[in-house]
């Protein structure tokens, strides 16, 4: 069993969290060419990408700027594509299923750009409530050539930033502060670091508004051309923890757990509820090597197997092993430049054979397992976690 998994983990996934950040949703467009419609990669999202009864208002295209799958390109003007978030992983700040309470922070990146075909005169990111529906714009407003903010119920509320061009591949990193009276959505282009704190290139203070879906859209070309290019969108929420951040489980097998090469052994925690009606879990590990993939794995009963598969680490599960990775539905994670990964859990589908759901009454024991190169290329563990559901 364990050797069937090995292979899975040099496929490629999201990069890790800031250690101050939790992420909300990850896509990096790992689909085959063609329509995007019905795709469900990625994670942190609540339903497949729906693009058009025809599936036809967004296509996946050749080609990628952060190395991992594909890339999106519109393909209908004014029509575009969406994609609703999973808020349940994030109640604490989402407590009626659509971010936007106050006191909260939220974090975008996506690699954007109007290709040479296109004639458009906008393109970009909408933030797009369920009821009410495009809030803000981040990418280039209405014949701009500069990248930018709008308040997409106040067009005059436009703020771009100077010297930008949208003609270049550019990373937009916004990051949106609700608070009371007045939301503050801030944008570098093409920063240094993931989470600047330098003079945003644009800035506006837009009306409070709530959202719970993403919609890449571009248009008004005048019957020419339609087409904005985008790649690696990662939305993440400032602050440790989903939910209310109430931290569950208890660690086991840490003596046992190995260092890897950043020097220390790979640690899981978890966040959620332990009732097991409210189907709420999230997992996290940390302290992984860099650039690493690594999935997370569950059993219902604690082990200890030194070295299995040649690995380096200790596996702590034993019986019937779970597998949280893409042959089940879930996205492939990487440690990225940060060494943090979490994984949204579906507790009531857990991918035994055949899948079984978590009751009351129930312990479950949780684990991480990664690639890494130390200092040839091998896997290894974190400790584990063990979870009574009541």
């Amino acid at each position: 069993m364990l050797q069937r998994i090995l292979p899975l983990l040099a496929l490629t996934a999201a990069p890790a969290l800031a250690q101050t950040t939790t992420q909300v949703a990850y896509e990096s467009f790992d689909y085959a060419v063609g329509g995007v419609g019905g795709n469900n990669g990625g994670s942190g999202w609540f339903s497949p990408w729906w693009a058009g009864t025809s599936q036809g208002d967004g296509v996946v295209v050749a080609g990628s700027v952060d190395a991992v799958g594909n890339q999106f390109n519109t393909s209908e003007q004014w029509a575009g594509s969406f994609r609703q978030i999973d808020t349940l992983a994030h109640t604490a700040i989402a407590p009626n299923g659509k971010f936007g309470s106050v006191d909260s922070t939220i974090w975008i990146r996506f690699w954007c750009q109007k290709p040479p075909f296109s004639t458009d005169t906008y393109g970009g990111m909408f933030l797009h409530d369920s009821d009410l529906g495009a809030r803000v714009f981040l990418g280039a407003p209405g014949l701009s050539t500069e990248w930018g903010v709008q308040q997409s119920d106040n067009y005059a509320n436009t703020v771009t930033a100077p010297g930008t061009s949208i003609d270049v591949i550019s990373q937009l990193v916004t990051r949106i502060d609700h608070v009371a009276g007045g939301t503050t959505v801030s944008m570098w282009v093409n920063p240094t670091t993931q989470y600047p704190t330098t003079t945003p290139d644009a800035a506006a203070i837009v009306d409070d508004f709530q959202w719970n879906y993403i919609w890449l859209a571009s248009g008004n070309n005048g019957g020419g051309a339609t087409g904005y290019l985008f790649d690696e969108i990662i939305i993440e929420r400032e602050g440790t923890g989903g939910g209310g951040g109430n931290s569950i489980g208890t660690n086991y097998c840490t003596v046992n757990s190995q260092p890897n090469s950043s020097g220390v052994p790979a640690r899981i925690s978890a966040v959620g509820s332990t009732s097991a009606s409210v189907n709420f879990l999230t997992l996290e590990m940390s302290d992984l090597p860099l650039n690493q993939f690594c999935l997370f794995i569950a059993a219902q009963n604690q082990g200890l197997v030194v070295g299995p598969g040649g690995s380096q680490g200790v596996l702590c599960l034993s019986g019937a092993l779970a597998r949280f990775g893409p042959v089940v539905g879930y996205a492939l994670q990487n440690s990225g430049s940060t060494g943090t990964v979490s994984q949204n859990i579906d507790i009531s589908n857990i991918p035994l054979n055949p899948p079984v759901g978590i009751g009351a009454g129930e312990t479950w024991y949780f684990q991480g397992w990664y690639r890494d190169n130390n200092p040839t290329p091998v896997s290894n563990f974190s400790d584990g976690i063990e979870i009574t559901y009541q």
